[in-house]
């Protein structure tokens, strides 16, 4: 597809300016999906309002990262690349694979390794599929000594099986097992204005400056999800946290690790704040830790399945399924003891887009396009609404200006005025999408499965 040039665009883009905040600019921008003062146009569409679109050389879900004029971006399976926002075209792009690492097996050894990891997984699913047979015949035979001894040993072979394959792959760099739609560049970089830090689903973490040039890489480790990893790394305190196997903060400058704890792991991004005077990262699956030394405050407040927690004034908020919301202690010291302050019920399923908190309200919604409000207060559900959108609803949802925008995976996005009652403003359509917009000044930055596409007038 043909790039689309406006005049004068480089002088239009000097007027806008995305700032860097103190922890980073990553996962939809400072992880709060909130860009108050955008004016982005009304409507947008394949050939409606588009400045530039570049085609991309493969597919990818991360967000796209904006800081001045250089735009940061993940494509399959493990590419880094920048583009220049004033037209679009590529600077630079950088692979990731295990064969840029410094201590890269020896490729006779990792293929190998890589042929015993497929067979494990080839008898890993025969064994699933055996278990399905056997608790299939024991609820037909409930009780049956045979078909419950013959379950036990089917499940210490799986759970061996699982190890097996888990030691082989972390010691070998042998792919991880992930899922079609997520693949292994779902994790949207980060950076401090002077550095990009990219991590991608085979567990290699990599740093490069602005004119891309790698500083360090490393393997940190493998996720043990079949569906592989989706959360993003995130700047605190002066660190770089990911969150894979462990929640583990490196030094931004060296990728050393400066602190490591195990904590369950998820594919929701953490969310980072401050109590006190104290940096705080708080993960998808109910934990918060201290940044400056891993001390884990809190544990198992509340475990999202695939959204991100939200933390704001001092509260914490999780939706899906339910929710819940918890008031912080002032400071971090001991006993640390959040307060839950309610408990809700918004519609059952699975909530894979993270959520909005606006003037008291946060906005979610579900894999099939079931939206609610939710009053941040009380935990009230105000009202829901079917949006009537083809599932699945993926892309967070994002606020701009004074209007919400939710999406679906085919490039439908529904205008949503925010309030306490629903009140649609319009639909969008561009090509299908999974990562989230982002809007700076005038312009929208949506990068599609194809292409990334400027949008504004």
């Amino acid at each position: 597809m043909a790039r689309v040039r406006v005049a004068l665009l480089c002088v239009a883009f000097a007027l806008i300016c995305c700032v860097v905040r103190a922890d980073g600019t990553g996962w939809r921008t400072d992880g709060t999906g909130k860009y108050p003062s955008a004016t982005p146009p009304a409507t947008w569409g394949p050939t409606t309002n588009v400045v530039w679109n570049t085609p991309l050389p493969a597919w990818g879900n991360a967000t796209p990262v904006i800081v001045g004029n250089r735009i940061f971006l993940c494509a399959e399976p493990d590419t880094l690349l920048c583009l220049d926002a004033t037209d679009g075209h590529i600077v630079w792009q950088k692979a990731n694979g295990y064969d840029t690492l410094a201590n890269f097996a020896d490729p006779a050894a990792m293929a190998e390794a890589n042929k015993k990891a497929a067979d494990l997984r080839k008898q890993i699913g025969q064994t699933q599929g055996l278990l399905w047979k056997i608790n299939k015949d024991l609820k037909e035979k409930p009780g049956d000594a045979d078909l419950t001894a013959q379950l036990a040993a089917a499940q210490e072979k799986l759970k061996a099986l699982q190890a097996e394959h888990q030691a082989v792959a972390q010691a070998n760099y042998v792919l991880p097992k992930t899922h079609d739609i997520n693949g292994f560049s779902t994790p949207t970089p980060v950076t401090d204005g002077q550095r990009v830090y990219a991590l991608f689903g085979h567990g290699v973490v990599a740093c490069y400056d602005l004119d891309g040039n790698r500083l360090w890489n490393r393997y940190l480790e493998h996720s043990a999800s079949d569906w592989g990893h989706s959360s993003s790394p995130v700047l605190a305190d002066g660190k770089l946290i990911v969150h894979i196997l462990n929640l583990t903060a490196l030094d931004p400058a060296t990728g050393q690790t400066v602190w490591q704890v195990r904590l369950p792991e998820d594919w929701g991004t953490p969310q980072v704040g401050r109590i006190g005077g104290a940096a705080i990262v708080a993960t998808a699956a109910g934990d918060i830790v201290q940044a400056s030394d891993g001390k884990v405050l809190a544990k198992n407040l509340c475990r999202l399945e695939f959204g991100d927690p939200i933390l704001a004034d001092g509260v914490i908020y999780y939706i899906q399924n339910g929710g819940k919301a918890f008031k912080l202690p002032d400071t971090i010291a001991d006993p640390f003891q959040p307060q839950l302050l309610w408990q809700t019920q918004v519609r059952k399923d699975r909530y894979y887009a993270a959520c909005v908190l606006d003037s008291g309200i946060i906005y979610a919604v579900t894999q099939v396009g079931i939206f609610s409000a939710v009053d941040a207060a009380t935990g009230q559900v105000i009202y829901e609404q079917n949006l009537q959108i083809p599932p699945p609803v993926y892309p967070a949802i994002t606020m701009a200006g004074n209007m919400l925008y939710v999406s679906n995976d085919k490039g439908t996005t529904v205008l949503v005025k925010p309030g306490r009652t629903y009140e649609e403003a319009g639909r969008l359509t561009l090509e299908p999408f999974r990562a989230c917009p982002v809007f700076i000044g005038s312009r929208v930055y949506i990068r599609t499965l194809k292409s990334l596409y400027c949008l504004g007038q």
